[in-house]
């Protein structure tokens, strides 16, 4: 489908800049999968759903007996072990002022169970309408009074001689089905970045946090008069001989392993990392970098201060995860506020 091949070229795209070019492929076909499995899903949770609603229409209408044009001629009460049966009907009665049309809910119990008829109760004058539907719902009331017979029959008249006519009300769960599924499949589409926009928010965090230690080696290891390059390179080598897995190292070490393999410029290489990146600090220090590559600036003293600059950017970013620790803590000390209250009016309440 086009918007799946869509989802594909800009997931792809998002992941080349992630992790370059060797290393994003897998994740997109994992992706991929992830959100086929999801889809699959929802569609066999929907069939389940409307054979469910079938099934249980089925085992409701399988008792009532259809007459010539389509009325309810008769329902077969069902036994001990089918329990009771439930269905909607709707009766239509022609009278002198109109038709009167209303829908019931009809409970039928099984055979032998005894249910207590409700007593008449004295109303208020009403209307004729009124009047017919509270006499039919008190037949219905006595449909279960008598559960020895076998087949029953739905009431034919009123009382005043009008003629009842029962017919099935066709009741399908079908159209809120369809809608819950499209809301699934709505959040599902709104959500199919989810995981890479989590690894990119990942991939900023920790190139705010690991850049300010970068520089800091670069600054001191050019103030022992190595150069920018050669720093560069043992500053990467010494921290993969520790095996950590940190984003911005991780891609630091692909720059590395692209300058020694192929021999391509590393201040070219850092700046398309930084273009890629999108992350505004390490855009500057690139920037700073190819500029002394190609005027010559006082690198140190620039990265000196650009460097004070990303530390006042990590201490933010440090504040702004403490305060949402704080919100994310709200709500469970809400809820032990509550059951603090209630363990302690709980013997009060109990003793009155």
């Amino acid at each position: 489908m086009r918007w799946f091949e869509e989802f594909e070229e800009k997931l792809a795209q998002r992941y080349q800049k992630l992790y370059g070019e060797k290393a994003y492929r897998e994740k997109v076909e994992k992706e991929k999968k992830l959100l086929l499995i999801k889809g699959a899903a929802i569609a066999l949770l929907l069939c389940a759903a409307i054979a469910g609603s079938l099934l249980s229409d089925a085992e409701a209408y399988k008792n009532i007996t259809l007459g010539k044009n389509g009325e309810i001629a008769k329902v077969t009460r069902p036994g001990a072990e089918q329990g009771s049966i439930s269905f909607n009907a709707r009766a239509k009665i022609a009278t002198k002022q109109g038709t009167i049309e209303k829908e019931f809910f009809i409970t039928i119990e099984p055979v032998g169970e005894k249910e207590q008829s409700s007593q008449d109760t004295v109303f208020q004058k009403k209307s004729e309408k009124e009047e017919a539907e509270e006499e039919l719902r008190q037949m219905i009331s006595k449909l279960n009074v008598d559960t020895e017979q076998q087949q029953v029959i739905l009431p034919q008249e009123l009382q005043s001689g009008e003629k009842i006519i029962w017919s099935k009300t066709e009741e399908s769960d079908l159209s809120l089905y369809l809608a819950g599924a499209m809301m699934l499949l709505w959040m599902l589409y709104k959500s199919r970045f989810h995981i890479v926009e989590l690894e990119e928010r990942k991939a900023r965090e920790s190139i705010i946090r690991e850049l300010p230690e970068f520089i800091n080696k670069i600054i001191l290891l050019m103030n022992a008069g190595i150069v920018l390059n050669t720093a560069f390179l043992k500053i990467l080598d010494d921290y993969n001989s520790k095996a950590e897995a940190s984003y911005f190292y991780s891609r630091m070490g692909q720059i590395s392993r692209s300058v020694k393999e192929t021999n391509a410029s590393l201040h070219l290489e850092f700046r398309e990392f930084s273009r890629q990146s999108g992350v505004k600090e390490l855009i500057r220090t690139a920037n700073i970098i190819t500029d002394n590559i190609s005027k010559g600036a006082d690198l140190s003293d620039k990265l000196r201060q650009e460097n004070e600059l990303l530390w006042f950017a990590r201490k933010q970013q440090a504040e702004e995860k403490g305060r949402l620790a704080e919100t994310k803590l709200t709500m469970p000390l809400m809820i032990l506020l509550l059951v603090l209250i209630m363990v302690t009016i709980a013997p009060a309440l109990m003793e009155m």
